[in-house]
């Protein structure tokens, strides 16, 4: 090998080097993955307790008479609410698909993929932990179960 392709050779070694060391050009590493809150478990009880309560079943959001789109998600109320039970924002949309996470309206609300209205919970961001909405998908998938 000649001397000019052998430094030709070097400087390209040298290029991916760089470009490696400083994040294969300047993309952001996504952030760790953080765990689901202690103690949530993909029950409504335990959702219920944990994620529906103190985030979503509060003044002025999916509480009592009033609740906005007409989901109370106070206990004892949010299960009727959610699941099999069509979407009075997009009548197209179920809440909750017992054994179908993807094309319940619910988690497409959590995870901001859904085609109306904003992400939930309305008051963020931030919003849940993608550890948490995981949680409540393998509730919906396990059969979105009452107990």
């Amino acid at each position: 090998m000649n001397a000019g392709r052998c430094v030709v050779r070097m400087a390209g070694v040298a290029l991916l080097l760089a470009l490696a060391a400083c994040g294969g050009g300047g993309e952001d590493a996504p952030p760790p993955a953080s765990p689901p809150p202690a103690g949530l478990q993909p029950t409504l009880a335990s959702i219920q307790a944990n994620v529906l309560t103190p985030s979503c079943a509060k003044s002025g959001c999916h509480t009592g008479m009033g609740a906005q789109a007409g989901l109370n998600l106070d206990p004892g109320s949010s299960w009727g609410a959610l699941v099999n039970i069509v979407s009075s924002q997009d009548m197209l949309r179920t809440r909750v698909i017992p054994t179908d996470p993807d094309g319940s309206f619910l988690i497409q609300k959590l995870e901001g993929t859904a085609m109306l209205g904003g992400q939930m919970p309305a008051d963020g961001p931030p919003f849940l932990q993608q550890a948490t909405i995981n949680v409540i998908r393998q509730w919906i998938q396990d059969g979105a179960l009452m107990n």
